[in-house]
């Protein structure tokens, strides 16, 4: 919940006792026990702007910059040809695209970039993949914010919607670039954890040429069945039987709500802190994946999370009922941070301020 301290500036006692409810934070557990990275498309839109919202400020100060640091990296999943787009007159896709990496960037996060097609429209053949990504690092580039990680196309079992050969080819094109000046390493795979990924999987590798070193996957299956067969399933059928390979959660959730399977299940509050705990402190535990991006931490512009609204229902934090009401986190949100359902708190803003008072907010 949120509380809110009205204090006569000259009585310390007060001002201490209010200040109090500033972060309070369960010690991060070592290795990749917690989740150190952040996929969150709405960021740019947090409260309705990054730059003035109280839960930018609360991101910044306890999931980045309190030590030890629980997030330092951010994804991002981009449309493929957006350049081309803007260039055509629909410059929405690049905007958000900027105004995101500017963003993470400027609390000290590492961009990771996914691409993808939310237009219906996709690559003809990986040439024009490859010149349309050119321009879109060459973009962040020249903005001063190159892309350290890259994954050649998002969850391609899926969402993404491609072929595994074409896919493949996509992330052969992804790793050339990536070797010519732009910094960049390639996530291979970034496929769900679906039934059926295996034998996706196996096309895919055919066509892949070289082999990367790092491989992402989205265990929504496991974490929401509370099982670790669909994360194994794709674990074996990497190569060498996935021995020694890096393996990074590139996107993962637990959901209030789902439709897995073909049949909708609400899980609540209750059921998706449930599914928070068990992807902590069992799938994270047992399977130790270098790095983990949780999907996502707040809707943008004040929108609050629905079942009827597809992917928006695992957000850990709810937004404020006013421009003075804090967004406050579900039960989930403790699990992610800490790997218990442990109290904590963080500092807002001051308002109402005057020569004798001032009204002082923070959540709990």
């Amino acid at each position: 919940m949120t509380r809110h301290c009205a204090c006569r500036l000259i009585a310390a006692t007060c001002v201490a006792l209010c200040l109090n409810l500033a972060f309070v934070g369960v010690p991060a557990q070592a290795g990749t026990a917690y989740v150190d990275g952040i996929s969150d498309q709405s960021l740019p839109s947090w409260d309705g702007d990054f730059h003035g919202s109280y839960f930018a400020d609360i991101f910044h100060q306890a999931w980045v910059g309190s030590p030890p640091s629980h997030v330092t990296l951010a994804r991002y999943v981009v449309q493929w040809d957006a350049v081309a787009e803007s260039e055509k007159g629909k410059p929405e896709y690049l905007r958000r695209f900027e105004s995101w990496l500017e963003d993470v960037a400027g609390i000290g996060l590492t961009p990771d970039l996914a691409l993808t097609s939310y237009t219906g429209a996709y690559p003809s053949s990986p040439d024009e993949y490859q010149a349309q990504l050119e321009e879109i690092l060459g973009r962040a580039l020249r903005m001063g914010h190159p892309i350290r990680y890259l994954e050649a196309w998002n969850e391609p079992n899926n969402q993404g919607a491609e072929s595994a050969a074409n896919a493949a080819h996509f992330t052969n094109a992804a790793d050339a670039i990536c070797g010519q000046g732009y910094g960049c390493t390639t996530i291979a795979g970034n496929f769900e954890d679906s039934p059926g990924v295996a034998v996706y999987e196996n096309k895919y590798i055919k066509n892949l040429n070289p082999i990367p070193t790092i491989w992402g996957v989205h265990p929504y299956y496991s974490v929401e069945e509370e099982n670790e067969t669909p994360f194994l399933d794709f674990r074996e059928h990497l190569p060498h039987g996935g021995a020694g390979e890096r393996i990074w959660f590139t996107e993962v959730a637990a959901r209030k709500c789902s439709d897995f399977g073909g049949r909708e299940v609400e899980n609540g509050e209750e059921g998706q802190a449930q599914r928070a705990n068990w992807l902590v402190n069992t799938l994270m535990r047992d399977v130790e994946p270098e790095h983990v991006f949780y999907y996502e931490f707040l809707l943008g512009e004040r929108r609050q999370p629905s079942c009827q609204s597809e992917g928006s229902d695992s957000a850990l934090y709810l937004p404020g009922g006013d421009s003075h009401a804090l967004d406050y986190p579900r039960p989930a949100a403790s699990y992610i941070w800490g790997g218990a359902n442990a109290l904590w708190g963080f500092p807002g803003d001051a308002f109402a301020v005057s020569a004798e008072q001032a009204a002082l907010t923070g959540g709990v």
